[in-house]
């Protein structure tokens, strides 16, 4: 077999051959140093063109991105801005109604009314045996006096 040309090595490297040809480039690689350098410039060169694609990509994929408004690192940081804008805002309404209900003295009134409501709970709060020996002993007075007026009626 003849030496393959730098062209037919970049049409094997593209793909763009019937598979019977591409079995004889390849066994004649086996062989042939000098078509064995020559592939691999080309292939160098294949590899030198996909790295300008890739370049060429990467570069229209920035300019879009800047002309949708700077990519996702922008929009995320923007985003952490406005939550932060948005926590700050917050927290300064809650300490001004704080300021404000301190200063209106509800939280003065607000425990004045806890206490008042824990000293009649403890008031009221009685055990259940007390409950049953008061109701006892109201019982028994009340039979002691049903039968003292027994008495003084006969």
């Amino acid at each position: 077999m003849n030496h393959v040309s730098k062209a037919g090595w970049v049409a094997y490297l593209a793909d763009e051959m019937p598979e019977d040809i591409k079995i004889e480039y390849e066994n004649h690689l086996y062989s042939c140093d000098e078509c064995l350098s020559v592939y691999m410039e080309a292939m160098e060169m294949e590899e030198a063109s996909l790295l300008i694609v890739g370049d060429i990509a990467d570069s229209v994929m920035k300019s879009i991105k800047r002309e949708k408004g700077g990519g996702e690192e922008e929009a995320t940081q923007i985003r952490k801005e406005q939550s932060l804008r948005t926590i700050a805002r917050h927290y300064l309404i809650a300490a001004g109604f704080t300021v404000l209900l301190m200063a209106g003295g509800v939280f003065q009134s607000l425990t004045e009314y806890v206490d008042s409501v824990e000293t009649t709970s403890v008031k009221e709060t009685k055990s259940l045996t007390d409950g049953i020996i008061d109701k006892t002993f109201n019982w028994m007075d009340s039979i002691e006096k049903k039968n003292k007026e027994g008495f003084i009626n006969e």
